[in-house]
């Protein structure tokens, strides 16, 4: 059964043997090619690429290890089977150092030969099974290595979520988008404040715990599809798509206030923080990115000399205090 999925190659010069082995393996095989010394076996060869050769050693023009030697520099893999009616010593030893498959002395038992090929397609078989399998991992491991990149390039080491470049990437996208869709943006720019107090007082492993809670705390009060980026530092970003709602903004600063001034505790140690936030809205402030950005940081800044746990819209410099 295994033999039906494989190409063979017959070399013999006479013309009995390959009357035999046509009955022989016709119904065996995939497709048998014959030839009728080593030159033309190369030829064929060449064309039709068989998984398996099987050719007596002896033959005129070209031997059949003379062949086997020109087709092995081409092909290290390629399967082959000897016939000879030489039981000489030299001629077994040459076989072997080209790399043969086997050795089978003539007059040929068409039992053992039968044998000696299913053995040989079995072992094609595993070895594109193996090759295959290699194949899968490697692809597995370049595509879990691309992954790593891709998130090592777009994404915060410590908290896991977006990095500035894309958060500058996906605003750009959102307003383009916006622009197609006659849509609204807005953009939050949320900054901690005194957050260097935490990593003078604390030390920098606090101050990482003290990060990843808090963007954990904000992402319980957003939405799933809002675009929460980490800009750097103690600086972040939120991207909220078609919203038009300005009350629920409002709403939506107010928890991300609450959360942030949520009491933290690390080890023995309680830690208390809040965060300012600027609030800018496309197409409403500005229908250019940089100003869109700009007037959310202009806005973040307001509601930090204002002090704790405010937040401010561009277009209103009143201050909102959460008491």
């Amino acid at each position: 059964m295994m033999l039906k999925q494989f190409t063979i190659l017959f070399v013999e010069n006479d013309i009995q043997i390959h009357e035999q082995m046509e009955i022989l393996l016709q119904d065996e095989v995939k497709e048998l090619y014959h030839a009728y010394n080593g030159e033309e076996g190369l030829t064929l060869y060449k064309e039709k690429k068989p998984d398996i050769i099987l050719s007596d050693i002896n033959m005129p023009i070209m031997s059949g290890l003379d062949m086997a030697v020109k087709i092995k520099k081409e092909n290290k893999e390629q399967a082959f089977l000897f016939m000879s009616a030489f039981d000489e010593r030299n001629i077994l030893l040459d076989a072997i150092n080209i790399g043969v498959d086997g050795f089978i002395v003539k007059p040929v038992d068409m039992t053992i030969l039968y044998e000696r090929l299913n053995c040989v397609a079995e072992h094609i078989y595993n070895r594109i099974e193996t090759q295959k399998t290699k194949a899968k991992l490697l692809a597995i491991e370049k595509k879990q290595e691309m992954l790593s990149l891709y998130n090592l390039a777009h994404y915060d080491v410590l908290t896991d979520i977006p990095n500035r470049f894309l958060f500058n990437k996906t605003l750009d996208q959102t307003i383009s988008r916006a622009k197609r869709l006659n849509g609204e943006v807005v953009l939050f720019l949320i900054d901690l404040d005194n957050f260097k107090n935490v990593n003078d007082t604390y030390g920098h492993k606090a101050g990482d715990h003290v990060l990843v809670t808090i963007v954990n705390n904000i992402k319980k009060v957003i939405r799933k599809e809002d675009i929460f980026s980490r800009l750097g530092g103690d600086e972040f970003a939120l991207i909220i798509e078609n919203n038009k709602d300005n009350n629920n903004m409002k709403i939506l600063a107010e928890k991300i206030n609450q959360v942030s001034t949520l009491t933290i505790g690390y080890q023995d140690k309680k830690i208390n923080i809040s965060c300012s936030i600027g609030i800018s809205r496309y197409p409403q402030d500005t229908q250019c990115i940089e100003e869109l950005i700009h007037y959310a940081d202009l806005a973040m800044y307001a509601s930090k000399h204002q002090g704790k746990s405010h937040f401010n819209f561009h277009h209103d410099n009143r201050p909102h205090i959460i008491k």
